[in-house]
């Protein structure tokens, strides 16, 4: 689209996320030749059935546009405001649910070593993957959205909170507690039975650093 990127808002691993100043973000993605058709197609479907994400304005190559989601990341909100924990656990097992009892549509691909399923899985849903917009809750970064198991989506969530480098014995205890009562809303031995999988579905990731594996392999 030859977009020039205004002031960036946010950097991952995977993608750079810059504000156009009219309302809408520019993520861009630094994988040479990454796509964002899939990504833009599911958003759009998803917006469709009512499911809460950013509204996809255009898209080309490595490039997507959406609505700017103002707001807070779930984790921004937990760390400003930690009474909100339990809550905000339950919001997002609940998020994760709504996501896992849509049907998948038939052009939606799955991925290697997901397990075969009908829903639709995010992969990558996680408290920095949640925005606490003025009319609630937005999931974004779809850039991993498969058909897969439900158990496998919330296993991958309890992995990825799990495993994430932090540090502070605090911080460590607000964790403990926060997979706790999201593995207890999703459903421990729904969890339980997909958590081997998912596990090793992480250290199949280049992006993952050394502590992080570290700590995969303890919890695997």
């Amino acid at each position: 689209m030859g977009i020039e990127p205004g002031t960036l808002l946010a950097e991952g691993r995977a993608a750079r996320v810059f504000d156009q100043g009219d309302g809408t973000v520019l993520r861009r993605y630094r994988t040479p030749g990454h796509d964002t058709e899939g990504e833009a197609r599911m958003m759009v479907w998803l917006a469709e059935q009512g499911y809460p994400v950013p509204r996809v304005r255009s898209h080309a190559g490595p490039d997507l546009v959406m609505d700017r989601i103002d707001g807070p990341t779930l984790l921004e909100d937990l760390e400003a405001r930690p009474w909100r924990l339990i809550g905000h656990a339950r919001t997002l097992a609940a998020l994760q649910q709504r996501l896992n009892d849509l049907q998948a549509p038939r052009w939606l691909p799955g991925r290697d070593h997901v397990p075969e399923g009908t829903s639709v899985v995010h992969l990558d849903l996680h408290p920095m993957n949640v925005m606490l917009a003025p009319t609630g809750p937005v999931v974004i970064d779809w850039t991993n959205v498969a058909t897969g198991p439900p158990g496998f989506d919330a296993a991958m969530t309890v992995v990825l909170m799990s495993t994430y480098e932090i540090e502070g014995m605090r911080d460590r205890l607000a964790r403990s507690l926060l997979v706790g009562v999201f593995r207890q809303q999703r459903g421990r031995r729904l969890i339980g039975e997909a958590l081997v999988d998912a596990c090793r579905y992480r250290l199949d990731d280049a992006n993952v650093t050394e502590g992080e594996r570290a700590a995969l392999l303890r919890l695997l």
